[in-house]
């Protein structure tokens, strides 16, 4: 296909016409290779064809205008889509996981799942994310949603064995015969997701490590999240989560590792050499809970590290909001401002996140190959002027600069607005849904 190798400023002989979807011609184009000033994006078949400048650019069957930067879209690499349930209860005593979710949790079906999924969907797609990683029960139910929505998802089915809600032996066969009806699916791409290892056990995770390679997913879960972790761990094995998934040999897959802040000094040195494992920094979250991953130390030694929005009440989808706390955070954990620096964080959110879900070929920036997942960011706004530097503006873009969004070359996003579903109805729909859970569960 005639530009499919283009991939710098350079384009072809203006005029030249190549069958296409459309074209988007934007004041910046954040590409891979860097800043294009006056740039043009060539989207065939939902995939990037042709990046380089405007005048250069082959002529398409219509055009679409960005005042302001295009960039790729946001990758939340670790979330609950439907713990949405949860927004706004304010600061509870204890540790969320155990003393607010799991009571609730029992109560879910679902349709409830479905509502408030689609809630969650709506909201990462408003804010700039164009791909969540989702881990929750009743993964069909949350796919369903984030379809209708029009949002790529990394998904499964939690698999958890005892203690929590929705356990028992029938979790892991349950979780497995999801993944195999999701793959396949349109923007859907499925995973194996226990819950942790402290609540699924040696035994089943060798199972997990044994179907996550017969049907090739990555393995999404929790890792030294908790004290209460840690202390099960220990009592059970006498080493920490992160030795012992590695002694079980998970860490021969491709693994999300979700938190790890309270993984040992021997568990983070197993993560840095771990190359196919992406442990997921959820700055917000734990500064909630008081406590983080040293995520700058950790890419300093040479592990990988990705952001995720996680789930607590207070929160927000807002993955751009993540970078920049992410950025400060561990200036201050570190007292270095240079811990973390920006840029390194938007990596982080985009390509290393990608690469975290095995999405590498997939998405994640702005190149010939890729499918077309791309936000356009307004700056017209006064939060945004004065203008000067686009990557510096995407870094603190958020709900009130994203103007529209496309995943997979598809517009779902118009003028801040949703546009393959009606924002009002999800709300309602959300709203209804909290409260039949709170009924369901006697609160």
């Amino acid at each position: 296909m005639v530009g499919a190798t283009t991939t710098g400023r350079r384009g072809h002989q203006a005029g030249l016409r190549i069958v296409t979807d459309f074209r988007v011609d934007a004041d910046w184009v954040l590409a891979a290779d860097g800043p294009i000033a006056d740039g043009s994006v060539v989207v065939t078949n939902g995939a990037i064809s042709w990046v380089g400048l405007t005048e250069c650019a082959p002529l398409a069957e219509r055009t679409e205008t960005v005042h302001g930067v295009l960039a790729p879209g946001l990758i939340d690499a670790h979330t609950h889509l439907g713990l949405s349930w949860a927004r706004a209860l304010g600061p509870i005593e204890g540790h969320p996981v155990y003393d607010l979710f799991w009571p609730l949790e029992q109560s879910l079906t679902p349709d409830l799942v479905d509502a408030f999924a689609a809630a969650s969907a709506a909201e990462a797609l408003l804010s700039g994310t164009t791909c969540v990683a989702d881990h929750y029960f009743f993964a069909e139910a949350s796919v369903a949603a984030t379809t209708r929505v029009g949002i790529r998802s990394v998904v499964g089915e939690t698999i958890v064995v005892t203690e929590a809600p929705h356990s028992g032996p029938d979790s892991m066969p349950n979780a497995v015969a999801v993944a195999e009806r999701l793959g396949g699916l349109d923007l859907v791409h499925p995973v194996l997701a226990p819950h942790a290892l402290d609540t699924v056990g040696d035994e089943v995770m060798r199972e997990i490590i044994a179907e996550a390679e017969r049907l090739d997913v990555p393995v999404h879960l929790h890792v030294a999240q908790s004290e209460r972790e840690i202390a099960t761990l220990m009592e059970r094995s006498g080493v920490g989560p992160v030795e012992r998934l590695h002694d079980l040999g998970l860490f021969e897959r491709r693994v999300v590792a979700a938190h790890c802040m309270y993984a040992s000094a021997e568990g983070l040195a197993l993560l840095a050499a771990a190359d196919t494992v992406a442990a997921i920094y959820c700055p917000t979250v734990h500064a909630h809970l008081g406590r983080t991953l040293r995520a700058a130390e950790l890419r300093a030694a040479g592990g990988n590290v990705g952001l995720g929005t996680d789930a607590v009440p207070m929160q927000r989808r807002d993955l751009g909001a993540e970078v920049r706390a992410a950025s400060a955070l561990q200036a201050v954990l570190t007292e270095d401002a240079d811990a973390l620096p920006i840029a390194v964080a938007m990596e982080m959110a985009t390509v290393v996140n990608a690469e975290a879900l095995g999405l590498g070929g997939v998405t994640g920036a702005i190149e010939v190959g890729l499918r077309a997942d791309l936000v356009a960011h307004r700056t017209d706004r006064a939060v945004a002027a004065p203008f000067a530097d686009p990557a510096a503006l995407v870094a603190m873009s958020g709900p009130d600069l994203v103007d529209r969004v496309w995943v997979d070359g598809r517009l779902v996003v118009a003028d801040g607005e949703l546009v393959r579903a009606d924002q009002r109805a999800v709300v309602a729909a959300a709203n209804t849904a909290r409260a039949e859970l709170f009924e369901r569960a006697g609160r």
